[in-house]
């Protein structure tokens, strides 16, 4: 399907994110204020997630059972999606992979590394998609971080996460987030540093406070933060329409004149009036390639010393 830039106003997008940082600072807490959420326990870690901030809980013996239970009715219902961890998603799939998969398992049983990560890498991608495009669900990624020190001996937070699948992850996200603590502060950073990998958009950067809720407030700092990313998105179409709907104006006119040129004298006028024209956006430049384009079918030649177009003798 094509699109028009005016089609695409992503006012109903759906967001994927990835939640990392140390044990116990509150990620899945955290994952679960997005919208309306279900929980995919692959750690079996929801006890430590406080009562009053549990949601529905898909608890799975293996990937099949997971494929099962995202067909169901509470599922098709939820607008979001968490995964607890990503890491152990992945040992999910090598055990489906190991058990499934052809290649993926060794003559002695063992997982086959060599062929085995690259069909986990696939089906990780798979299932994300699957969530998130074909569902039409925000899907949130928590994993625990791992600190690996870089060659100057100096701290690195990156994904706990087997195989390459712990950096394909973030290409498809739109927002990664690490959690750590300032001070007393709970804090989820959208901008990289040296120190961590993150990642923002649509408005959302920079190093946010996450609330400490009591059980008599909303845990809904996730929601709140795709509402402003959304309104942030809205805005943007606010302020582009105008540009396109100019856009649209001036290039029927560009349209029209390039239409008209039969000679290089229609040409040369063409090559004066189009500069003036009152553009917008890449109008400017897209009226140029087409003088060139309808010139070159026409067998002109720009002279150069001249500045006008000519017939090629």
């Amino acid at each position: 399907m094509i699109k028009s830039p005016q089609q695409m106003t992503f006012t109903d997008k759906k967001f994927s994110m990835i939640v990392y940082g140390s044990p116990g600072i509150g990620k899945t807490t955290l994952a679960l204020s997005a919208p309306d959420p279900i929980l995919i326990d692959f750690e079996n870690g929801v006890d430590r997630v406080r009562a009053d901030h549990r949601k529905l809980t898909i608890v799975c013996e293996n990937y099949e059972e997971v494929l099962h239970d995202i067909e169901s009715p509470e599922v098709r219902d939820c607008q979001s999606v968490i995964i607890d961890t990503g890491g152990a998603f992945i040992t999910y799939l090598k055990d489906w992979a190991l058990r499934t998969q052809p290649g993926c398992k060794q003559k002695n049983g063992e997982f086959n590394s060599l062929k085995g990560y690259g069909v986990v890498k696939n089906e990780f991608a798979s299932f994300t998609s699957r969530i998130r495009d074909a569902m039409h669900k925000n899907v949130i990624y928590i994993f625990h971080a791992d600190e690996k020190a870089d060659k100057d001996g100096n701290a690195q937070q990156r994904l706990l996460c087997e195989g390459a699948t712990k950096n394909s992850v973030w290409n498809s996200c739109d927002f990664g987030g690490y959690m750590q603590m300032i001070g007393d502060q709970r804090t989820i950073a959208f901008t990289p540093t040296q120190e961590y990998f993150a990642k923002g958009s649509h408005g959302i950067t920079g190093i946010l406070p996450v609330p400490d809720k009591s059980i008599t407030e909303t845990n809904d700092f996730l929601s709140v933060l795709f509402d402003k990313a959304k309104a942030n998105i809205a805005h943007e179409n606010d302020v582009f329409a105008p540009m396109q709907a100019q856009y649209d104006a001036v290039m029927k006119e560009v349209r029209e004149v390039i239409g008209a040129i039969q000679t290089a004298d229609d040409a040369n006028a063409a090559a004066a009036a189009l500069p003036e024209m009152n553009h917008a956006l890449s109008s400017k430049r897209e009226a140029s390639m087409m003088l060139k384009e309808k010139a070159n079918s026409l067998g002109l030649k720009w002279d150069a010393e001249a500045k006008s177009y000519r017939g090629i003798q």
